[in-house]
């Protein structure tokens, strides 16, 4: 599925990542428009996927907000 840039150079997900991801470890191609797996345990998925052209997350729950911030 392909992923849409939203606000600010972000990268909107939502058509990803699925439920039963959220609080799991997945492992996204490096252009985030495929999900090549997910685990609950990081180590287990790196060891299954391997490390090249590939970005580890950790998806949290739908009902978590989030915000970043450096200051």
């Amino acid at each position: 599925m392909k992923s849409k840039k939203s606000f600010k150079g972000g990268i909107d997900l939502r058509h990803v990542l699925k439920k039963e991801m959220e609080d799991k470890w997945v492992a996204l191609s490096a252009d985030y428009k495929k999900v090549f797996g997910f685990s609950d345990d990081l180590a287990l998925l790196t060891k299954k996927i391997g490390t090249e052209k590939v970005v580890y997350m950790k998806v949290l729950p739908s009902d978590v907000s989030f915000a970043f911030s450096d200051k």
